[in-house]
């Protein structure tokens, strides 16, 4: 235990400007954090509440918690809970707001314009998926709307807040003209119908429910594989039934106290074996660049990180663009699993689906089983025989669980009437449906039991808390992406039993996304608070395998100090083609200058001129790489209103090719993806290329890469004006999403002054801040090696 102070605090909330821009020394913000702490044990809130050390009775605490007031860390989690509760709830409450305000106050056109809203779509049934009913969506026009793969999306006739029952659904797939979406009940085809995109209040819930299962201990912990301790014959999607076990971690969660680096702990401490790897891994030196006995592939940091993770109960692991979190995490399972035979049951969570299929397709190529638990249809293609979905109905029981249960639902119907049947007919009547009943459940309990065997299950973080794995310890566990996630979702899979965790981020790129941006404290990450407060053993990993050396350079001395070098094998690979490329084999860097001016409507911004360039460069690169395929390209920006405007453009490039005269129809806003297109009308070669582009935010390209990267930077002004463009962990996201080259399309005048702040802010406190931006360097870095070019466009 420390000297009383609780590790536990949270920031003073800054504003949503200064949130996202401010880029303050880690000295700056460790002393910043010190000074503005959260509400102490015993303070007075504002309203004049007292805090969560308040003068209350031992019984009375007690009684309203069930928590033992004896218990020194029952003052922590108290003001663990009474932090972080009503943060969800104020989230939560905005998130409903929003979208009902949305639909109740905006006008149709707008609802249409903006993406939010598609009208007059005539549907017709696809089949089932997952046992659920497909159906498909068409528009009697081209549209780019917001919809996009995995979205939940509310289905009317014509009023969506009070048509009965709520129709609500999931979309699986879209083109220009389509959309698939996986419906929770029957839709009339013969209709006309609405779709409007739509809020899951899920992820809320089992924050909260997280949070509260802070209190619970879990004094033992189980290395004998996964075990299940309740029978799965329920229904396992009961929201309800949700168990969060707790977690032995508490005391470091909640501020008690720290992860002492210089003593073994967790799983492990006790494994001499295992101790004796990672002592030898944590004392190479830096230089050393010798092969390890048994992971052969790994480099010296990761082999570090790999030891950290085994050697201490709770670790922290960062992993700068292109490091490879991915293969650390899955040696670090088969180390354990094929190399050092432990039984221990492992929890492999993400924050993101595309994260999570990572995982599994490397375990899966390791030859490691795992099991991928969530939303099937949210899972990659080629990995859904690892589902559950998947497994449950090809095992052999299946069959018979289907027969059973329709025999139950004819029984259902076909129920004796009272007056026309006797007593024994209703007898027998309900004894057959009850042995039915029970026969279902043990079948149910038996093929999920059957699933359940094996020991690695991989899911997102929200998806940690999913009925079927109520009943289920899970000693270890790893999380990826953990600083995209908020506290309390990383608090989910971490309260499934956890007495030993890891989690792997980067706090130099983008933060968690939070709508309330007054509940800035939500925006700070589990591991970005760690890693500020030193609570954790932490390690770096320093050699990058994504980009051309030239292109990870600036981000390595902006951001890493340096540290991040590149692998070998990024050197001499195949160069692309691009006239304006200083060097296309020293440097594959250009950026585009113009003098095209932005716009905004009112919600975003966009340029024009710059849309007008992109596809220009897309036409240059296609024509003098003939091999470059169109998927291997990105175009990415800040805005969703740029977004907006190159995904039209592209729609217009695209129908126009096929001499397909309907453009002049299209609604909506930019989607950010436009991998899928309706490719049914004969198209040229380049168009085809430019069809499969993606065209996307910078945020939606964290954790992915393409082969060239294209980035409109929107902003053009005389004020050197750049707002939300000045946000450095978005910058840092968009220079290293590119492979092979990189072309950023923008103002070098305007991002080259690198105000972060509107003409609403003074000239005089614009300057004081311009150092907060990194694009000056940036511009000034491109100057002085000759990669500045006058757009020709």
């Amino acid at each position: 235990m420390s000297d009383g102070t609780s590790l536990f605090y949270i920031d003073e909330i800054p504003s949503e400007e200064a949130a996202m821009t401010s880029r303050l020394s880690r000295k700056e913000r460790r002393a910043q954090r010190a000074a503005n702490k959260g509400i102490k044990r015993g303070e007075k809130k504002k309203d004049g509440e007292v805090g969560s050390k308040g003068k209350r009775t031992k019984e009375e605490i007690s009684q309203e918690t069930g928590l033992d007031p004896l218990d020194p860390l029952t003052s922590y989690i108290l003001q663990y809970q009474n932090f972080f509760l009503p943060l969800i709830d104020e989230e939560k409450k905005l998130e409903v707001d929003q979208f009902e305000n949305r639909l109740n106050t905006w006008r149709l056109d707008r609802l249409i314009s903006e993406g939010y809203t598609l009208l007059n779509l005539s549907a017709k049934t696809a089949g089932m998926q997952s046992g659920k009913l497909l159906v498909e969506f068409t528009a009697p026009y081209f549209y780019t709307g917001r919809f996009s793969t995995g979205d939940q999306v509310r289905l009317s006739i014509e009023d969506p807040l009070n048509e009965t029952p709520i129709r609500e659904g999931m979309v699986t797939g879209k083109t220009h003209r389509t959309i698939t979406v996986v419906c929770d009940s029957a839709v009339d085809v013969s209709k006309v119908w609405r779709m409007d995109q739509s809020i899951s209040l899920l992820s809320y819930n089992r924050m909260k429910n997280a949070v509260k299962a802070i209190e619970k201990n879990v004094p033992s912990c189980n290395l004998k594989g996964l075990v299940i301790n309740e029978d799965l014959s329920e229904n396992i999607e009961d929201e309800d039934s949700h168990s969060f076990r707790g977690s032995s971690l508490r005391d470091i969660f909640i501020g008690a106290t720290k992860c002492d680096p210089n003593v073994p702990s967790g799983l492990f401490a006790n494994n001499q074996e295992i101790l004796e790897w990672c002592k030898k891994q944590l004392e190479r030196p830096p230089e050393d660049m010798a092969k390890d006995d048994v992971l052969t592939q790994l480099n010296g940091s990761q082999l570090k990180a790999v030891a950290t993770m085994l050697r201490n109960r709770f670790s922290l692991i960062q992993g700068p663009p292109g490091t490879g979190k991915t293969w650390t995490i899955v040696n670090a399972i088969y180390l354990l699993k094929r190399h050092f035979k432990i039984n221990v049951a492992i929890l492999v969570s993400g924050f993101t689906n595309m994260a999570v299929d990572n995982l599994l397709d490397g375990l899966t190529r390791c030859g490691i089983s795992g099991l991928r638990v969530g939303q099937s249809l949210r899972v990659r293609e080629d990995l859904r025989t690892k589902t559950v979905d998947y497994q449950f109905e090809t095992h052999p029981l299946s069959k018979e669980y289907e027969e059973t249960r329709e025999l139950i639902r004819l029984m259902k119907e076909q129920k004796p009437v009272a007056g026309l049947q006797t007593a024994k007919d209703f007898d027998q009547y309900y004894k057959k449906r009850s042995q039915l009943t029970q026969k279902l459940s043990k079948l149910h309990t038996k093929i999920y039991r059957d699933i359940m065997k094996a020991d690695i299950i991989c899911t997102t973080c929200v998806s940690a808390a999913s009925g079927l794995l109520r009943a289920t310890e899970f000693p270890l566990v790893i999380i990826d992406e953990g600083s995209l996630s908020t506290e309390p979702s990383s608090l989910i899979p971490l309260m499934k039993g956890a007495h030993h965790a890891c989690i792997l981020g980067d706090h130099q790129q983008l933060p968690p996304t939070i709508l309330n941006t007054s509940n800035a404290a939500l925006a700070y990450s589990l591991f970005e608070r760690f890693y500020d407060q030193y609570v954790a053993p932490s390690s770096m990993l320093t050699v990058q395998y994504r980009m051309h050396p030239n292109i990870a350079f600036f981000s390595s001395q902006m951001f890493y100090k340096g540290l991040v070098q590149s692998a070998p094998c990024v050197f001499g690979r195949k160069s692309i083609q691009f006239s304006l490329f200083r060097d296309p084999l020293e440097y594959p860097i250009a950026f585009l200058d113009h003098s095209y001016p932005e716009s905004s409507n009112g919600t975003s911004y966009y340029n024009d001129g710059e849309v007008q360039i992109v596809f220009n460069v897309l036409n240059a690169l296609f024509q003098e790489n003939p091999d470059l395929k169109g998927d291997n390209v990105g175009v990415i920006t800040p805005y969703i209103g740029q977004v907006n405007e190159l995904t039209r453009y592209q729609t217009s490039y695209i129908s126009s090719d096929r001499q397909y005269n309907t453009y002049s129809n299209t609604y909506g806003y930019g989607s950010g993806s436009s991998t899928h297109h309706d490719l049914s009308y004969s198209m040229s070669p380049l168009a085809h290329k430019i069809s499969m582009v993606e065209i996307n935010s910078v945020d939606s390209f964290q954790g992915r890469e393409k082969d060239v990267i294209i980035y409109s930077g929107v902003r053009c002004n005389d004020r050197g004006s750049i707002g939300f463009l000045g946000d450095v962990r978005r910058m840092n996201v968009a220079l290293t999403r590119a492979r092979l080259g990189f072309i950023m399309v923008g103002s070098a005048s305007t991002v080259g002054k690198g105000l972060l702040f509107d003409s609403q802010v003074s000239v005089t406190q614009q300057s004081d801040r311009k150092i907060l931006s990194g694009w000056s360097e940036y511009v000034k870095w491109i100057k002085d090696h000759d990669l500045l070019r006058a757009s020709p466009w």
